[in-house]
């Protein structure tokens, strides 16, 4: 049995090619908060992957240190704008 699906895979592909293009085009990070490195080399899916995974009208430039934090301080993070209600 396949660990990916033939679908999933695609997406895979299309999206680390957005990927790149959107953290070339938005090197900085966008949270800026404490402990930031202020590089973004990451994206976070402010709607969730899902149906949003693609869709680059939902995604934060970020750098990890700042998606961990947002990533475990779900409601600040919706505080600040960086996440959205996933309902």
């Amino acid at each position: 049995m396949k660990k990916i699906s033939d679908k999933k895979r695609e997406l895979d592909k299309e999206y680390s090619l957005l990927r790149k293009s959107f953290l070339e085009k938005y090197p900085g990070c966008w949270a800026n908060l404490p402990g930031c490195t202020m590089r973004a080399t990451e994206v976070h899916h402010s709607a969730g992957r899902g149906q949003y995974y693609l869709d680059i009208e939902t995604w934060v430039a970020i750098c990890r240190t700042c998606h961990n934090y947002l990533e475990s301080h779900p409601r600040e993070a919706k505080l600040l704008n960086l996440s959205k209600d996933r309902l």
